[in-house]
């Protein structure tokens, strides 16, 4: 009887595909394997298998499956296969969308870009060759000629280095590398070899990281700590999830490790998610003390064959204890998993922007440890205010820390105005003189100092003073960024460079200057105002050169002051830093979206909170031109609970989450009339399935066009009582009769189940 498979291929359509399974693969393709099929005319493609049966489908001819990948071993688990549904569902894309975010191109070859495949790191050894081992010890003269001495010096070497005993055993492989070092003779190498004396044979050694220092016991846990361990022991036995509201440098990373330590012992798996990268190196040494190579690292700055190895593990009878990862992790393989650590919860990093699948990796991460049968942890000093929400109501477990490690003094908050600071011409470039003076004060007693803005670049506008051109890309409408370093202007867009002109092409002027600074004009600011400082950058930009050694260096002090973006406020911990300088808060506050507060409130928290971690007090210092905005007021003075109960008043006012949940749909088009008439079509249709009041837009986004691409976006207020199954037809739904009835020709539609 002929035996078929269904396949989810990474193609951007919503079936699954059918093939025949010849004869010959008959046993080796089962749920979860990889296979090489024929797609379309002249392309083969990588897929996963989802399901055996004996049904043909009728009226189709089917193509047979070419090869099966790994022997028939599995590649993708159960488990996935649900989560992987889940996510296509909620999140309204494709299983093929999914399915390409998921795996690591090395784990899905296709005939259009053969490189990807993957190919295993070996490293060639040495061992006895057939003519010594039928001679060898009885009679070792016989090996060599008289004139071969270099070729028996060699071979007694490989006997030293591979710790020959008098029983005839070997304690230890050799690595050719090794014996060529030692012994530098190609030519009695390649005799060794002709004459059957040395063999030399290739082993797979893998290119995943071996930690070579010793472990230790975690570290104690003060009282406080182990009252919150306690505690959230308490709430996993009736909560599922649980969420830890620590303040900033309270210790929640000890008390992650005492956990993890917990689910190791018990034989279960743990996955720990950052929002960033750069987050990962200073986690991974504090984790790898403890836990050894029981551990791998796993983000989409690793090589592809890296992360084909480490998925490879997982899926095997080997797999990692734990798992240290940004939210990519959370598609790998995990046969036991009993833990879920989602660290820094509440910020936007978890959420995939573009491409598909448009993930929240806070929220895939519980639907994996629920479908797994684990415990989710969230950690943060400033919880998102769903999940604060979640566990006012009992939803989630709540166990919260108010006091630092130590009992340290939270840093003092300075807010300054520097509206006043510039009309008395205190200014010293975009340095106050609290913040002058607290750097100085900070660098004469041996501390550090963190300067914080959110824009790269030099200057975020390339202005003409004359006339008011402003130089923008071909492509979007967008401003250009000017970035000193390289001398050109980049859109931060579409990532294209264009020189910045002499002169101003519209009126002729020799007036160009940048306009809104940005990290490399504060830098040459500090270098300027400090001429003693070591001083270094963290932003998108500096950190292509290496982000690792930015970190290391100032966290073990040779660097003074660091000036960053967003990139310095996740999770750092640094022990030296006397004051933490944000330079512009507006940029920050002044955000058109019903977020924007809670993000201020977050990012500033959060960047204070590298201040002042151990021994002396630390001072924050905020610049402003809005020194009485209310989320200033309530940072400086703590109140959490009086910012979480503000902003849920103003969301239920205006039926905002958590009253409701978003979907975003977003139209794009290179004709502009095209993006108009058929997003206003699409927003009426909505608007007779959800109620017009509950249909915002079509509106334009403040850059309206990226990469020639016209944009127009709907937003879908949807009742918390309509699921997600639900929501999804009814948009499809309009979706598919304008589709049918061509009014979305010409258009590309997608959509974006909790924006960000």
């Amino acid at each position: 009887m002929d035996m078929y498979a269904d396949l989810m291929l990474p193609v951007p359509l919503e079936q699954l595909f059918t093939y025949r399974i010849p004869q010959e693969l008959s046993g080796l393709v089962v749920p979860g394997t990889r296979v090489y099929v024929p797609f379309g005319k002249n392309r083969q493609v990588t897929g996963i298998t989802v399901r055996v049966h004996s049904c043909k489908p009728e009226g189709c001819r089917l193509k047979d499956i070419i090869s099966v990948f790994d022997g028939g071993r599995t590649a993708v688990l159960p488990k996935q296969f649900e989560l992987f549904k889940w996510i296509s569902d909620y999140y309204m894309c494709c299983p093929g969308d999914v399915m390409k975010a998921a795996l690591p191109g090395g784990l899905r070859p296709d005939s259009r870009n053969e490189s990807r495949s993957f190919k295993p790191k070996t490293e060639t050894f040495v061992r006895l060759g057939e003519k010594a081992r039928s001679a060898w010890p009885a009679n070792p003269d016989s090996l060599f000629s008289k004139t071969a001495g270099k070729q028996k010096e060699i071979f007694l070497r490989y006997l030293e280095l591979s710790g020959y005993a008098e029983d005839g055993t070997f304690s230890r492989a050799v690595s050719k590398r090794l014996l060529t070092e030692t012994c530098q003779s190609p030519t009695a190498m390649k005799a060794l070899q002709n004459n059957g004396i040395l063999e030399f044979f290739e082993v797979e050694t893998g290119r995943l990281p071996v930690f070579k220092g010793t472990t230790s016991a975690p570290a104690v846990l003060n009282a406080v700590q182990q009252q919150a361990l306690e505690d959230i022991h308490r709430q996993f036995k009736s909560k599922d999830v649980c969420l830890l509201h620590g303040v900033t440098s309270c210790g929640k990373t000890e008390i992650y490790i005492h956990l993890i330590r917990e689910q190791l012992e018990q034989g279960r798996q743990v996955l720990y998610l950052l929002p960033e990268i750069a987050l990962t190196t200073q986690i991974m040494h504090r984790l790898q003390r403890v836990f050894g190579n029981d551990m791998c690292v796993c983000h989409s700055r690793c090589s592809d064959n890296v992360r084909v190895e480490v998925w490879n593990r997982q899926a095997g009878e080997n797999p990692y204890g734990l798992v240290l990862g940004a939210r990519s992790a959370v598609m790998l393989p995990f046969r036991n998993l009993g833990l879920v650590i989602v660290d820094e919860e509440h910020e936007p990093s978890f959420k995939q922007e573009d491409p598909a699948p448009r993930y929240h990796g806070r929220n895939t991460a519980i639907m994996l440890a629920t479908l797994c049968g684990a415990k989710t942890l969230l950690g943060s000093a400033t919880p998102a205010i769903e999940s604060y929400c979640n566990a006012s109501v009992g939803k989630y477990g709540l166990t919260s820390i108010t006091r630092r490690y130590s009992d340290i003094e939270m840093p003092a908050i300075e807010i300054v105005d520097t509206v006043e600071m510039s009309r008395k011409k205190y200014m010293r470039d975009m340095f106050s003189p609290q913040l002058f003076n607290r750097i100085s004060e900070a660098l004469s007693q041996g501390r550090q100092a963190i300067l914080f803005h959110n824009r790269r670049g030099y200057a975020g506008v390339v202005e003409c003073a004359d006339c008011g051109w402003v130089q923008k890309c071909d492509c979007c409408d967008v401003s250009l960024t000017y970035h000193k370093t390289g001398g050109n202007a980049t859109c931060h867009y579409c990532g294209r460079h264009y020189s910045v002109p002499p002169i101003c092409p519209e009126c002729g002027g020799h007036s160009l200057k940048g306009r809104i600074f940005g990290t490399e004009k504060i830098e040459e600011a500090v270098r300027k105002l400090f001429p003693g400082a070591r001083t270094a950058r963290l932003d998108v930009d500096s950190a292509k050169e290496g982000y690792e050694k930015i970190i290391l260096d100032f966290q073990e002090g040779r660097t003074d002051i660091l000036i960053g973006t967003q990139m310095v406020s996740k999770g750092l911990d640094f022990g030296n830093v006397g004051v933490v300088g944000i330079i512009q808060a507006d940029s920050i506050m002044n955000f058109p979206d019903f977020r924007a507060t809670e993000r201020a409130y977050q990012l500033m928290s959060q960047v204070a909170g590298r201040a002042g971690r151990k021994g002396r007090r630390g001072t924050v210092v905020i610049q402003t031109r809005q020194p009485q905005a209310p989320v200033l007021q309530m940072l400086r003075s703590g109140r959490w609970e009086d910012f979480f109960n503000s902003q849920m008043e103003e969301r239920r006012l205006f039926n905002y989450p958590p009253y409701s949940r978003l979907v975003n749909i977003w139209i794009r088009s290179r004709d502009m009339n095209a993006a108009d008439s058929s997003s206003a079509a699409l927003a009426s249709s909505l608007g007779d399935l959800f109620g017009k009041e509950n249909v915002l837009g079509p509106d334009s986004p403040a850059v309206q066009r990226v990469q020639l691409m016209y944009l127009r976006k709907i937003m879908v207020k949807v009742s918390i009582g309509t699921g997600p199954a639900r929501t999804r037809a009814m948009i499809m739904q309009a979706a598919d009769c304008l589709q049918d009835s061509g009014q979305l020709r010409g258009v590309s539609v997608s959509f974006d189940a909790d924006p960000q």
